[in-house]
Parts: structure tokens; sequence; C-alpha cells
């Protein structure tokens, strides 16, 4: 997903550094558990309590609520970027 389409550059960065704070705080990185693919891993706890966080921080910034699959992509961009990696970035060519 480009996040142009749903996010302008402040909406992208104010989520990008929500979820980087927010992931630093609960120790996400740090968590050494099975990938369990149950929804119920303090993983996915924390995942779906930040995504939750996040939307209504969101609104009281901007006003208006956040696409979820904006949400959703930004918080494993963070995860991405707190990983040290860098992430895949959109294709900008037109041809």
């Amino acid at each position: 997903m480009d996040w142009r389409q749903w996010l302008d550059v402040k909406q992208y960065e104010f989520l990008l550094h929500w979820f980087m704070r927010r992931q630093r705080e609960v120790g996400l990185a740090t968590l050494n558990e099975p990938l369990a693919y149950d929804g119920y891993s303090v993983y996915d706890q924390l995942c779906q309590q930040m995504l939750k966080d996040a939307a209504v921080a969101y609104v009281e910034r901007f006003s208006t609520p956040a696409a979820p699959i904006a949400l959703t992509n930004m918080l494993h961009l963070a995860e991405l970027e707190l990983a040290g990696r860098p992430p895949k970035r959109p294709d900008t060519t037109q041809h």
C-alpha cells in the first residue's frame, strides 16, 4: 500500500512517530514468544491495543478517523524502522 493514498505527510509522520514511541514503551521488540497466529499472543494483544489507541490519538489530532489499513500498515512500518530495516518505498515512476 502506498501511504499517500490514505495519509498526507503530517498524518504519516504523526502515526509513524506515535507507533514507534508506543512500541518502545511496551517493549514490543523484546517479546520472546513463538508466533501463535491465534490472536491471543501477547504480541497480538499489544498490537490490537495500540491500533485502538492510535485510532483515538489520530482523531484527537486530526478530527477525522484514519483508514484501518493505514493504521495497520503504519504499525508494521514502525516495527521495521525500529528494527533498523529500511522500509520498501513505493515505486514512484510513472509510465
